[in-house]
């Protein structure tokens, strides 16, 4: 398919922009360091943010339990049904997931978004449900602006539209792109909810 180069020039990259940092000194703190909201996140804690973001149990279970859905419901019908049929949806979702991820590292890296998800400090239900809705859609910048979350919407969106380049012609449409994009944001919101009230249930899928 044609993803697979996409997704194989996308880890590159991201392994690439690792070996590009400068090696920390002794007693400096981790690039990955995350003390709380204020604490600045580096170009190094973006591309280990993004690492994990793509390297984890999630990219490969989500995709999984999407395919099975997708073959449930025979979508797209032209893949058909057997093993065939759900590798390919398997695959498809797997390209999805790490562009959209690639799409949202860049553009969180030039709006200055962090992209990372910090506990609620309000500890009603109420308030740490609103909490992890509101920071799929809003952002935090490295001034300490909330911004609208552009990285997430530009990775769900972009990865959606950019896979009807291998969707078939039933589902390769505006309509359907929009469909797996409005997903892709729904399923994040999901996530942030499991991190706040089941945050170790979270851990083996990454953590941003």
């Amino acid at each position: 398919m044609s993803f697979v180069p996409i997704c194989i020039l996308a880890l590159a990259v991201a392994a690439a922009a690792q070996v590009e940092q400068p090696a920390s000194p002794p007693n400096a703190p981790s690039a990955t360091q995350k003390s709380g909201p204020n604490s600045p996140l580096t170009f190094g804690g973006r591309v280990a943010e993004y690492q994990k973001s793509v390297i984890n149990l999630g990219t490969l279970v989500l995709p999984a339990m999407g395919g099975g859905i997708a073959q449930a419901s025979n979508r797209p019908p032209e893949w058909e049904q057997g093993a065939a049929g759900y590798g390919r949806r398997y695959g498809s979702l797997i390209g999805e997931r790490v562009i959209s991820e690639t799409i949202r590292f860049g553009f969180a890296a030039a709006d200055r978004e962090d992209s990372r998800y910090f506990l609620s400090e309000d500890r009603s239900t109420w308030g740490r449900t609103r909490h992890a809705v509101a920071s799929t859609l809003v952002s935090r910048t490295a001034s300490g602006r909330r911004i609208p979350a552009f990285s997430q919407f530009a990775g769900n969106y972009g990865a959606a539209f950019i896979a009807n380049s291998w969707y078939p012609d039933s589902e390769s449409d505006t309509y359907h792109a929009l469909e797996r994009g409005s997903i892709g944001v729904a399923v994040d919101a999901g996530f942030n909810l499991l991190r706040e009230f089941a945050p170790r249930l979270m851990r083996p899928f990454g953590k941003r």
